[in-house]
């Protein structure tokens, strides 16, 4: 099993201007993939007010028990021993990607239905270390976009929506 080390730090919730701006865009359901120690907590406490659902996948048996202590009705905490037999054709208003890197692209693939994907670490220090690398998704995704506010860079991709329009200070 891979061992995944949670970082943490200002800079690793990069990825939180592109949240708050899609969980205040939309209303439908939120896929969670990998605990993260910004992402879980925010979206949490985000989808709390409206009960809007919330689930968290996690392949860590360490961070899977600290993550399920979120489980309240709405927010469902998984844990994943196969991430190739994950169902994800759930109609899913956002799906963020923070689990493992090789897998990322990966389940990015099998999210195209859903109305925003986004992927942290997208920096091209990062990018290049990833195969296939997160540029490959924009054959598969008709709209795209990057978060170049404070790195690690975050990536969104649409199949619905012209992110390339998103407007995230």
């Amino acid at each position: 099993m891979m061992r995944r080390r949670l970082k943490s730090g200002p800079s690793r919730g990069s990825h939180l201007p592109v949240l708050i701006k899609l969980v205040q865009m939309t209303t439908g359901p939120i896929l969670e993939l990998g605990y993260g120690m910004y992402s879980t907590h925010y979206l949490h406490w985000a989808c709390y007010p409206t009960n809007r659902t919330l689930v968290t996948y996690e392949g860590n048996a360490g961070w899977f028990e600290f993550a399920k202590q979120f489980e309240r009705e709405y927010h469902t905490v998984q844990y994943v021993t196969d991430w190739e037999s994950l169902d994800l054709s759930t109609p899913w208003s956002i799906a963020f990607l923070d689990h493992e890197d090789d897998r990322r692209v990966l389940e990015a693939r099998k999210l195209v239905h859903a109305e925003y994907v986004v992927l942290h670490d997208a920096d091209g220090a990062t990018d290049r270390k990833r195969n296939p690398r997160y540029s490959s998704l924009r054959s598969v995704f008709k709209y795209h976009y990057q978060y170049c506010g404070p790195r690690p860079h975050t990536a969104v991709f649409s199949n619905v929506h012209n992110v390339a329009e998103l407007r995230i200070p």
